[in-house]
């Protein structure tokens, strides 16, 4: 038994293997890639919460590909002067989706399907538990558009795979494939398969977990956030406030111009 609910024009939400599990999934919409807006993002993070203690897992999706981070367009539409604010609103929608999935009180799994990148790849490293598609692939694309990175892309992925490595990923962005990802432990399966099984075998997983002690993992996931110390919450305030100022720089804007004339960008 199933049903799907309408959250947002570019957002749905599957409630699926008896109400126990919930795909919160991202469409694509009319843009070339699927992008997401602050108010996509927004709508996303009051679900999360409205769901908390409703369903025992939780599975975020994005269809076709989960995420290629924030639609652009809506920079480049922005008159420069307004930029800045454009970034910023952006990076608190998704400050709040990130805590959102951080406080859920059971499992969150990230289902990367093709391409998870830039803010993207923030919302997956946010998750609980990553599987991966085995045409999927990572990639930090912050830098190749002149933009510092957010999203807690730079505070996972040092947790993850240490201070050198996560520089060499976030310095010099490029794909990183399904098996690449398992191997430096930023996904936890790599799953074979047409991309329709693959979700089926995540659902699988994600009911098999929703038929577990969910209290017992709402703590242990708290646990495993004190290891951080309390930063997190402190780290994405830094992040926004220096996507904020590199917004505002001739680097951004060539940066960006590059991106969207398809062309390598020329860094002074």
């Amino acid at each position: 038994m199933s049903h799907t609910d309408r959250i947002h024009d570019a957002v749905r939400v599957e409630h699926v293997a008896d109400g126990a599990v919930a795909r919160l999934i991202m469409e694509r919409a009319d843009a070339p890639l699927n992008v997401f807006t602050p108010s996509q993002v927004e709508t996303m993070a009051e679900t999360v919460d409205e769901l908390a203690g409703d369903v025992g897992c939780l599975v975020l999706y994005g269809e076709p590909e989960f995420s290629a981070g924030a639609d652009l367009r809506l920079i480049e539409e922005a008159p420069a002067e307004m930029r800045a604010a454009k970034i910023d609103s952006i990076a608190a929608a998704s400050n709040r989706l990130i805590r959102s999935l951080r406080m859920f009180p059971a499992p969150v799994i990230a289902a990367v399907a093709r391409l998870s990148a830039g803010g993207g790849l923030g919302f997956t490293l946010a998750s609980d538990l990553v599987v991966m598609h085995c045409d999927a692939v990572l990639n930090t694309a912050y830098a190749k558009i002149g933009l510092t990175p957010d999203n807690a892309t730079p505070f996972f992925l040092v947790k993850t795979v240490g201070p050198y490595k996560a520089r060499e990923l976030l310095f010099d962005p490029q794909p990183i494939s399904a098996a690449e990802a398992v191997e430096l432990g930023l996904a936890n399966r790599r799953i074979d398969g047409s991309e329709s099984a693959f979700l089926d075998v995540t659902t699988e997983w994600a009911a098999s977990l929703a038929d577990g002690p969910t209290a017992v993992y709402d703590q242990t996931k708290q646990l495993i956030d004190t290891t951080f110390e309390g930063r997190l919450n402190e780290h994405l305030e830094e992040e926004r406030d220096a996507i904020k100022r590199i917004s505002d720089s001739a680097v951004f804007d060539e940066g960006l111009s590059a991106f969207l004339e398809k062309r390598e960008p020329e860094w002074e």
